[in-house]
């Protein structure tokens, strides 16, 4: 009876734990919380990383949502920036002058219950994490699956090798504005700041995103491509190195009175270099 019972316990303590605890994973889990703090951009880099289901599709899910959610915001201020050139070319008493008051009027509304969205926005992060903490992926409500609809526009593949080209196309224009713009004293008029702000903008979230693009382009091709070679280690890390020291120098060297914004433009550069030496070699 002893030798039953202690047989019987033994069994039990030798049983392997609930397999939800080695399918959960902590990037999975906070995702959703990267995400109300970048929107988009880092559940796109988990999304396009991320080796297991359930880390991809809470990162999709994070995704979708935050695209909607800082989509919104920024066609609000599209909305502000018209109404505001509308305002101030305009003559006044004109039409142009009531066009623009309106889609003013129109901002400060749409600001106003944009409040309440920023408070859903965070609830509903901290449910899709709660749920993620359990083993699930909880979609967010009213998002549309963004993804889903590019990989279906695609036949089931993004071309990556599409956006990689995008990005080494559109960095040096950027970097040429930005240099020019310096040069020139910095811009003249309301116009100027802002196509340089978005133009920063850009630079910013492409530079966070192309990355994770081309990990997924070299894994991608690692399993479909026997004689593959190209490890995509080198050129993530290279930037990342180049940004180090950059900001180490700028700061420590040079007194720079922004050695973070050094060292993220030393790292655009540096990785703008690499996506072309990574393009290049893979066409030989």
């Amino acid at each position: 009876m002893s030798n039953e019972h202690r047989s019987t316990s033994t069994e039990t303590q030798s049983q392997p734990g609930p397999t939800l605890l080695t399918e959960r994973t902590l990037s999975g889990i906070f995702v959703h919380l990267l995400g109300l703090g970048t929107g988009f951009v880092l559940p796109a880099v988990i999304y396009l990383v991320a080796k297991r289901d359930f880390t991809r599709e809470n990162a999709r899910n994070a995704f979708n949502w935050q695209l909607l959610f800082t989509g919104s915001f920024s066609a609000l201020l599209g909305i502000f920036a018209i109404g505001l050139a509308f305002e101030s070319w305009a003559p006044d008493g004109t039409i142009g002058q009531q066009i623009g008051r309106a889609f003013i009027l129109v901002f400060a509304v749409g600001f106003f219950a944009f409040t309440f969205a920023v408070l859903i926005n965070f609830a509903c992060g901290l449910i899709a994490m709660a749920k993620a903490i359990f083993g699930s992926a909880w979609s967010y409500p009213l998002a549309p699956d963004f993804l889903g609809w590019i990989e279906a526009k695609t036949d089931g593949s993004v071309t990556f090798r599409t956006v990689l080209i995008g990005y080494v196309i559109t960095v040096p224009v950027v970097f040429a504005y930005l240099l020019w713009s310096g040069l020139a004293g910095g811009p003249e008029s309301g116009l100027g700041f802002t196509i340089g702000f978005v133009l920063v903008i850009y630079l910013i979230i492409t530079s966070v995103i192309t990355p994770g693009v081309l990990i997924r382009d070299a894994r991608m091709n690692d399993k479909s491509d026997a004689n593959w070679k190209i490890n995509w280690l080198l050129y993530v890390t290279s930037p990342l190195a180049i940004a180090a020291l950059t900001y180490v120098l700028a700061a420590v060297q040079f007194g720079s009175e922004n050695p973070s914004g050094d060292a993220f433009y030393a790292f655009s550069g540096a990785f703008w270099l690499a996506t072309i030496v990574y393009l290049v070699r893979q066409q030989y």
